[in-house]
């Protein structure tokens, strides 16, 4: 009278349809906008680049006892034993992983907004400033990466 033989039945269940659709919209709500918006990641992203970039400067100009200059441009940051721009081959500072020189580029659409074009830390780490400094990324956005004046320290 009932056939509980169910074996030769083919297809989805409602229920396993409807969890699918959850499923793809999840993702769909997360995974898109990242994909399309990426012009913010690249900001902040190279925000993060340059702000460890300045530190790393400080940072070479204790251990090396010497003045470490860091350029800026609209698009890169260059790292410089010599305030003077543009940077002679002689005196381009090196890398964390020995490059010369050490350059990071902003990325497309991404721009640098500084008020000086060089910074100088001297030998104990402090940066040669009148006031704190704001270094402004420019992209989908602004961060901003503060040196301030007396100790050098970089925070964004």
């Amino acid at each position: 009278m009932f056939n509980l033989n169910r074996g030769s039945s083919r297809g989805f269940t409602m229920v396993e349809l409807i969890l699918v659709m959850v499923i793809a919209g999840i993702l769909a709500a997360v995974a898109v906008p990242r994909m399309i918006g990426r012009s913010s990641f690249d900001t902040r992203g190279f925000a993060d680049q340059l702000a460890a970039t300045v530190r790393f400067a400080q940072k070479l100009a204790v251990s090396q006892r010497r003045d470490v200059s860091v350029h800026l441009t609209a698009s890169e940051a260059t790292l410089c034993y010599d305030p003077i721009a543009p940077c002679a081959t002689a005196s381009q500072a090196p890398g964390p992983g020995g490059e010369k020189p050490y350059t990071v580029t902003a990325p497309g659409g991404v721009t640098i907004a500084s008020s000086l074009a060089v910074l100088t830390f001297d030998a104990g780490g402090r940066p040669d400033i009148a006031a704190q400094l704001d270094i402004q990324v420019n992209g989908s956005g602004t961060h901003h990466v503060l040196v301030e004046q007396e100790t050098g320290y970089v925070h964004d």
